[in-house]
């Protein structure tokens, strides 16, 4: 059996050897340790590991430098040190002073001075007795924490192998259930520790990219369609794009009507590998896309066209709600933005934009065609940003005139941006000959031709202004 260890700590060497003397006798066998005040007491606990911590502290209150008293609060604000039981040993005896030393300052004892050495024994004795029965407890506690640890992981390797006990069946039905509305990789950050300790109001912020897409004239579309030809479509569409976001490492965080929030998250990937993911993402669903058009044409429906917008930035991840009704949800700029973007595709012509914090996450792959749309200022952000289409899932003809009309359309926008009008003007020329069908360009002929009769302001800088969503 281990020794007991106390940490004597006395101003005066006669108290230090008294003490020392007196419970360094034969049938106690302590193992003692003294300090001259509270501040190197404070030292020599810094020093030692929390196995390596005293049983019990014997500390004068009248001390210089750092006094028992100050050195007591310190201890007590501790999570190892408050665990240590502190004798007080102090030549006040008033009763003002005894209370404020075991009620205010929270020592566990109080001695006055001079002690018989035979009540100093008997009150070591008990108090260590009790720190040695805490210390069981507190162990006791690990050890069922542990154990339950490991009751918790056979029941999860039991719920993966569908080998479930009679008493965990209700909470792998609600988790089941559960999972229909909210994504399992929500659950894993919002609840970790099972859905029991689900909690609203909890909230982490992380840096993530987000797909936002939308059934473009849904409205109008929807007036060719019976309530359940409509709802039939509808499920059977969104059915069609999860796999695609869901093959390239995203989720399905909320379906909003006809729209699509994805978020790609990848902890084990970085964050380029993760907006790489959600362009692939969207290039899949436009191919998706492509399969159900061709069978609403098939049977004489009207072809559908969607808008994706893709931005990445930081993000919180949360609860929402109260107790009887919550919600788990994404908030923030990013999430705004890519939903700004998503409806800009309906203004340039073009299903798919990135934003530049995307592109310059995915631009030194060179995986995908990709070329500037614009600069521009959306609704709700007052900083302006570059914008970006990629276009590798246009038909090959329209892709290949982008790609060829691709530097003179850099060169006209740059010329726009320096207010030559002219000049650019000339670029976009050049530009529709090679793709007369283009927006982008129809958008920046107009521009140039109405700036040049109506120049803007001497401190415009090249930004377009979105002021509605």
């Amino acid at each position: 059996m281990s020794r007991s260890s106390i940490l004597v700590v006395d101003d005066s060497r006669t108290i230090r050897s008294q003490v020392l003397r007196i419970l360094s006798g034969e049938e106690d066998d302590y193992a003692l340790c003294p300090q001259e005040n509270g501040q190197q007491a404070l030292q020599w606990l810094s020093g030692r590991t929390e196995a390596e911590l005293p049983d019990l502290i014997l500390l004068d209150r009248n001390m210089p430098e750092v006094s028992g008293d100050e050195c007591i609060r310190i201890l007590k604000k501790d999570e190892a040190w408050k665990q240590i039981p502190v004798l007080f040993l102090t030549a006040q005896s008033d009763v003002k002073q005894l209370v404020h030393g075991l009620a205010e300052l929270e020592a566990d004892d109080y001695l006055a001075k001079p002690f018989d050495p035979d009540e100093l024994r008997a009150r070591v004795k008990a108090l260590i007795r009790v720190k040695t029965a805490e210390d069981q407890t507190r162990q006791l506690n690990k050890d069922l924490e542990k154990s339950l640890q490991i009751q918790k992981k056979a029941f999860s390797d039991l719920k993966e192998t569908k080998l479930q006990l009679a008493e965990t069946e209700a909470a792998v039905r609600l988790t089941r259930v559960f999972e229909k509305f909210v994504p399992k990789e929500f659950l894993k950050r919002i609840a970790p520790e099972g859905l029991e300790n689900l909690k609203f109001g909890q909230a982490e912020s992380d840096f993530k990219t987000i797909l936002f897409s939308d059934i473009r004239a849904f409205t109008k579309l929807s007036e060719s369609y019976s309530p359940q030809e409509l709802l039939d479509f509808l499920n059977d569409y969104l059915r069609m794009m999860n796999p695609a976001i869901m093959d390239h490492h995203g989720f399905v965080d909320k379906f909003i009507g006809d729209a699509i929030m994805a978020i790609f998250d990848r902890p084990d990937q970085s964050d380029a590998a993760e907006a790489l993911d959600a362009v692939d993402a969207a290039l899949s669903m436009l191919g998706v896309l492509g399969e159900i058009n061709t069978t609403l044409s098939a049977g004489n429906k009207t072809r559908v066209e969607i808008g994706i917008g893709i931005h990445s930035g930081n993000v919180i991840i949360g609860t929402v709600g109260f107790e009887e009704r919550m919600d788990s949800t994404v908030l923030g700029d990013t999430v705004n933005l890519a939903s700004r973007l998503e409806s800009l595709t309906k203004f340039y012509g073009c299903p798919l934009i990135v934003s530049e914090t995307t592109m310059e996450l995915i631009g030194t792959e060179n995986r995908h065609q990709v070329r500037e749309l614009d600069l521009v200022s959306v609704k709700g952000r007052l900083e302006p940003l570059h914008i970006y289409e990629v276009f590798d899932g246009d038909r090959q003809s329209k892709r290949e005139a982008k790609l060829e009309s691709r530097d003179d359309l850099d060169q006209g926008i740059r010329l726009y941006r320096e207010r030559r009008w002219d000049d650019a003007l000339d670029c976009f020329e050049n530009c529709n000959k090679i793709h007369p069908d283009d927006p982008l360009i129809q958008i920046y002929k107009g521009r140039c031709r109405h700036n040049t009769v109506e120049p803007p302001a001497q401190e415009w800088d090249g930004v377009h202004i979105f002021d509605h969503k």
